[in-house]
């Protein structure tokens, strides 16, 4: 009876990230729908182990509750409520491991996969892991919730089970596979670049252009501009944000972009110099196309990509992220070029 109750107790770090799950789900096209694979998990935690005996306490459980309760108590900390969130059902298996042994664990890891899909930004993650539509993201995690199903079946059916040793390898090398993909864009620092946008820059001429009060009601504790620089035929679009001390605030573009409906053809981190980096990105929409680069800085360092800033990021710092779009019309090396041409002619202006 004891361990029941340690069991749903085990719950109650998940239930103190609800209100950061509430509002992912009313507030994020790309989570909106998240909340289904909770009710798919509890279905699968009870097909589960309703015909499987509570064990002896298996104490490799520990090795996985004890991380799992650090990073999801110290979501003030790291600043990522996603991963507090997934911590937080980390904490629900590792506890039904501990007090249930390792059969009652293996039975319920199908269910404990579904609960991690409905993670915030899970969908976002995964479309830019596949290089895919956020919508064609979602059909990917409910199609893995059924094999998970399928899954339980097969357990039940067959009475499969995996050895403690063997999920631990498979685990750490999925997670090291997805670390070395991101591993350049977690680690690379270049040198600090914080533009100032004038009305003459080179051969471009430009003005302010008063942020709408949708953007001025997202960054609500950022300081936000945005400008329009033209020279002949070309239409050069910037977003700049001081970025205050609500990290939420501050998403990846691709991130923006799939959610207002555009398909990003391709994201990759494009090295300018030794010393300094953007993301780009190339979307489109209907007719429109256009070529983004994107980097975050701060008064020591810039990164080009979003889990760097994330990694750095610390409140009341001074930090910046620039976002710099060109249409493309024919051919993208000349939407490149001009980028190109832009940015060189600020790093020029700040002596860089």
């Amino acid at each position: 009876m004891i361990k029941i109750i340690l069991m749903f107790i085990s719950a109650v770090p998940l239930f103190l990230h609800s209100p950061y799950l509430l509002q992912a789900w009313r507030g994020s096209r790309l989570d909106h729908w998240d909340w289904i694979f909770y009710i798919l998990a509890a279905v699968a935690a009870v097909l589960a182990v309703r015909q499987v005996k509570i064990e002896k306490c298996d104490y490799y459980g520990l090795l996985l509750l004890i991380p799992m309760l650090f990073l999801t108590f110290s979501t003030t900390w790291h600043n990522v409520n996603a991963l507090g969130v997934a911590a937080a059902a980390g904490v629900i298996y590792a506890v039904c491991w501990f007090c249930g042994s390792w059969k009652f664990a293996y039975n319920l890891l199908p269910a404990a996969i579904i609960l991690l899909l409905g993670t915030p930004s899970s969908s976002y993650q995964l479309s830019l892991l596949l290089m895919c539509p956020v919508w064609a993201a979602w059909l990917v995690k409910f199609i893995l919730s059924m094999l998970c199903f399928c899954w339980i079946y097969g357990n039940r059916r067959f009475g499969w089970l995996v050895k403690r040793g063997t999920l631990f390898f498979v685990a750490a090398t999925i997670c090291s596979g997805l670390l070395l993909l991101h591993t350049r864009e977690l680690y690379f620092e270049g040198k600090s670049f914080v533009p100032e946008f004038s009305a003459h820059i080179g051969d471009y001429w430009g003005r302010s252009i008063q942020p709408d009060e949708n953007t001025q009601r997202f960054f609500a504790s950022s300081t936000v501009k945005q400008f329009r620089y033209t020279k002949n035929n070309t239409d050069i679009s910037v977003l700049f944000v001081k970025c205050g001390n609500d990290i939420h605030e501050i998403h990846p573009a691709s991130h923006c972009l799939r959610t207002s409906q555009w398909t990003v053809i391709s994201e990759k981190i494009l090295y300018l110099q030794d010393n300094f980096a953007v993301t780009e990105i190339d979307a489109e929409k209907g007719a429109s196309r256009y070529l983004v680069w994107v980097w975050f800085s701060s008064d020591k360092f810039s990164t080009p990509g979003f889990l760097g800033f994330r990694k750095n990021f610390r409140r009341n710092g001074n930090y910046y992220t620039c976002q710099i779009s060109i249409p493309v019309y024919n051919d993208i090396n000349n939407s490149r070029a001009e980028l190109k041409k832009f940015v060189n002619l600020l790093r020029k202006e700040r002596q860089l």
